[in-house]
């Protein structure tokens, strides 16, 4: 039965927003999801609100978010340091904290950070939900194994924000994990980020639910390592 604490974390959701929960199943990983249950209703808002600082996307349940979930179910994540960048609801962040990670959930909007919150409760001793900007904001000391990001490189204009980050944020050896749905921005990003010195691997395939979606990985090239690798 769910403590105190998480009913007055849920309650303080639901004066915001009407809710739902379902359970879903990654692999051999089951949690229990809570989301909104009208996105539209926070676009609305933000169009209200033009001054806001940040984007509506959160509220969304992406495909790209559900292929990430999937491969991290897969994956052998016990002890190791994650961050889901551009966490929204907190899907992402849920399944590598069911499979045994350290988890930061990071994003720049506040309402999302309550719902990872909520939805990373059951192994909340390894979870931690930080408000960033990757523009401008650093975790410093903090590196990571792996880096996740759902459906986060649709502006060419934040690139290079988010290339800088991943550098100053990853440990040696360390990957970076990114779903997108397909679109002409994610294939070109690829050959973007080969430019400075990183090992790319770039894969088309079906995320759950049938909807084609990409899957890239990245890792910093050693020094003067050539950079032809497709």
């Amino acid at each position: 039965m769910p403590d105190a604490e998480y009913l007055r974390l849920l309650v303080r959701i639901q004066r915001q927003f009407p809710t739902l929960s379902e359970e879903l199943v990654f692999g051999d990983r089951r949690l229990t999801f809570t989301r909104v249950a009208d996105p539209d209703q926070v676009l609305q808002q933000m169009e209200r609100r033009p001054d806001q600082p940040w984007q509506p996307y959160w509220a969304e349940v992406w495909t790209s978010g559900l292929l990430l979930a999937e491969r991290c179910a897969g994956l052998k994540l016990a002890g190791q340091r994650v961050l889901d960048l551009g966490c929204g609801l907190g899907l992402v962040g849920a399944v590598a904290l069911a499979s045994g990670a350290h988890v930061v959930l990071a994003d720049a909007a506040p309402p999302a950070l309550l719902f990872a919150r909520l939805n990373g409760w059951p192994w909340r001793q390894r979870a931690s939900c930080r408000r960033l900007d990757w523009r401008r904001d650093w975790l410093r000391p903090l590196k990571f194994d792996l880096i996740l990001g759902a459906d986060i490189l649709y502006d060419p204009a934040e690139w290079s924000y988010l290339e800088q980050f991943w550098r100053r944020h990853l440990r040696e050896q360390g990957e970076v994990w990114l779903g997108e749905p397909g679109r002409s921005t994610g294939e070109e990003f690829a050959g973007w980020l080969q430019a400075r010195g990183w090992q790319v691997a770039s894969e088309m395939t079906m995320a759950p639910g049938g909807q084609p979606s990409r899957l890239l990985s990245a890792r910093i090239l050693p020094p003067g390592f050539g950079r032809d690798y497709h």
